[in-house]
């Protein structure tokens, strides 16, 4: 489940939130037997970049998606099976085809992660064709 709400922090700043409950499937202990039922970094990860694509997907070039290129998370807490996360993405900066953003994912009042992320806007067409 996940929902995703634009917000403005300024002008010059394109933002969102988005809102998922952790799954089972979303945890370390269903990647690694004897681990906690606790959202796995992995997932983080993957919420994160999820949220930073759908925020610039609109000003991207008739034929272009993204591609994440960068990811540095710090993981700061577990969250269990049903937690509502927010993340909140906000768009940095820019440079001709390359995106730079801040997340921050909260479970309840404690942020559980803070991610720096990167991507490019690439042509789908070309990486179809590179995969043959």
């Amino acid at each position: 489940m996940s929902s995703q709400e634009p917000t403005s922090a300024s002008p010059s700043e394109l933002s969102s939130v988005t809102r998922v409950i952790v799954g089972e499937k979303d945890t370390v202990g269903a990647m690694v037997p004897g681990m906690p039922f606790v959202a796995a970094t992995p997932y983080l990860v993957a919420v994160a970049e999820g949220a930073c694509y759908r925020l610039v997907k609109d000003q991207l070039e008739p034929g272009q998606i993204t591609v994440g290129t960068r990811v540095v998370i710090d993981h700061l807490g577990a969250s269990k099976v049903g937690a509502e996360l927010v993340i909140k993405a906000t768009l940095l900066k820019r440079e001709k085809n390359r995106l730079k953003f801040a997340v921050r994912i909260e479970d309840g009042e404690r942020t559980v992660a803070i991610v720096e992320h990167e991507r490019a806007a690439v042509s789908l067409q070309k990486i179809m064709s590179a995969l043959g």
